[in-house]
């Protein structure tokens, strides 16, 4: 009996997946619940491990391949079985032989058994699982619902399955119309780097991030004097006492969480027609990788000391710069902060990372002339942006929260 090996869906939002390496070479020994693959997603990398024990016969998505959930990845059997061809499972052309996409299709009479149960509709069978709203969408969209594989086989089909196929067929239809056009220039030369990865998932779920709400950022020069000093009086104590280097964003994290409570609305999701105001605060911190950008989770930072909270900005930095966050540790943030005052950039609009309604972005702190009860003094100055989704918030309150927390750090 042959077992299919499928792309998982790790997380809420994962649409697709990237395969980073296999463990096992085709036609090499696997063992049940060891790793199998790597997949790379928009938020973690993570290790799938065998769905049973036996020979991997066939793989079908090479190092570099772009997979939509529930799509085919390879086949596991016994010795001596008889394994398919590509073309015979149906894998969908490519449009980028470096990266190909295979679909999210069932393996329809090739395999038989258990794993394409969910087909058996197709011929005149038994109904095929599905939720009422996958049903809707399929119909909508001129799909068969029994062509459409589950995230994982038992499960019953879910309208992000529907949309996975209904992507992936649409791939393979443009790769197969696409002709090349030998009448345009030829590029320019230069050296070229590979779309991928990392820096392509992060991109697509911020281009998705735009397209989906109404983004607007306001800004405001924020005194930070008091957020200097504060620093400066217990840097010395934790680097002493835990061995942690106190930041500036562990400061800010402190602050913004402790504000958040009252102003909920930039604390929250859009859940369809419901906004969802969040009891906990989980802030989520921006760090920078070499081939992109992540998001850990401080969780439930209202209820940390300052020291917890730095000593968990320092856990969490050191796990995403190894590649060693989990899918917990990037998931389930309800607010965000983006600090490149230490690159140098005086202010800059962040993008809101979904499902949150808002992102604060930090830059350096400089020294400034200001005017201060009728004088001119030399402060400390930060800009301060604050992007928000402008469909659960409005301008005033955003702008209420900056000043509060502007008085915060001064």
């Amino acid at each position: 009996m042959l077992t299919e090996v499928r792309m998982p869906k790790l997380g809420m939002t994962m649409k697709k997946g990237t395969v980073k390496r296999w463990r096992v070479e085709e036609g090499g020994a696997v063992e049940q619940g060891k790793p199998l693959v790597d997949i790379m997603t928009e938020k973690i990398n993570a290790e799938v491990t065998a769905p049973a024990s036996g020979v991997l016969g066939r793989v079908l998505a090479a190092p570099g391949s772009e997979v939509p959930v529930g799509g085919l990845l390879a086949l596991i059997g016994d010795a001596g079985d008889a394994f398919p061809s590509a073309e015979q499972l149906g894998v969908m052309a490519a449009p980028d032989a470096a990266a190909p996409t295979i679909a999210a299709a069932p393996l329809g009479g090739v395999l038989a058994g258990p794993a394409q149960a969910h087909t058996a509709g197709a011929g005149g069978g038994a109904e095929v699982p599905a939720s009422p709203a996958a049903r809707r969408l399929a119909r909508d969209l001129g799909i068969d619902i029994a062509q459409v594989p589950p995230a994982a086989p038992g499960k019953r089909i879910t309208t992000e399955d529907v949309e996975a196929y209904a992507a992936a067929r649409e791939a393979a239809s443009a790769a197969q119309s696409a002709t090349p056009n030998t009448a345009l220039a030829a590029p320019a030369a230069g050296r070229r780097i590979p779309f991928a990865g990392i820096r392509k998932l992060v991109a697509e779920n911020l281009h998705q991030s735009l397209q989906t709400m109404a983004q607007v950022t306001i800004s405001r020069e924020a005194d930070v004097g008091g957020l200097v000093k504060r620093r400066e009086r217990l840097a010395p104590g934790f680097e002493a006492a835990r061995g942690i280097h106190l930041t500036y964003t562990d400061l800010l994290i402190e602050a913004t969480a402790q504000l958040l409570p009252e102003h909920p609305l930039l604390n929250a999701t859009l859940d369809g027609d419901t906004i969802v105001l969040s009891d906990a605060v989980h802030i989520g911190v921006a760090v920078a990788l070499e081939d992109g950008l992540i998001v850990p989770v401080i969780r439930d930072v209202t209820s940390r000391s300052l020291g917890e909270i730095a000593a968990a900005r320092a856990e969490l930095t050191a796990k995403a710069q190894a590649g060693g966050l989990s899918l917990e540790e990037v998931e389930g943030g309800t607010f965000t902060i983006s600090n490149l005052g230490a690159f140098g950039a005086d202010s800059f609009t962040p993008i809101v990372n979904p499902p949150q309604c808002a992102i604060l972005g930090v830059g350096r702190i400089v020294e400034k002339p200001v005017v201060v009860e009728g004088e001119i003094r030399v402060r400390p100055m930060m800009w301060l942006s604050l992007t928000f989704d402008h469909r659960l918030v409005d301008g005033a309150p955003a702008a209420r929260f900056l000043d509060a927390l502007s008085e915060r750090l001064a």
